[in-house]
């Protein structure tokens, strides 16, 4: 028999997680209007030079963000080197770590 869990403070709510089941389209993402023109314009330029590899391939030292459907066979990851500390190549950290005041600015 397993115990019961301990009690929460009436002032913390818990986290859910949005669980999308298989087959159902996700959730709205940011839109490329949500990125700064720049940013937008230097991926672009990267994902022509990509690696194109697969997940087996994926290393500490390779970029992971992923290009395509995972759904079809034109699928693969990035695969530039990474930029220290992060798990994406220079482009793709422009893209996806963006200081929150400017998403804040974006949302007005």
């Amino acid at each position: 028999m397993s115990e019961p869990d301990p009690p929460r403070p009436s002032n913390v709510t818990p986290l859910r997680k949005a669980i999308v089941p298989a087959g159902q389209p996700l959730p709205p993402q940011p839109s490329a209007n949500e990125i700064s023109p720049e940013a937008l314009a230097k991926v672009q330029e990267v994902e022509k030079t990509a690696k194109r590899i697969s997940l087996m391939e994926l290393t500490e030292r390779t970029c992971k963000w992923p290009i395509g459907d995972p759904a079809t066979e034109d699928f693969y990851f990035c695969g530039l080197p990474v930029q220290q500390g992060k798990p994406y190549c220079e482009a793709h950290v422009g893209v996806a770590f963006q200081p929150m005041s400017s998403r804040r600015d974006r949302r007005r």
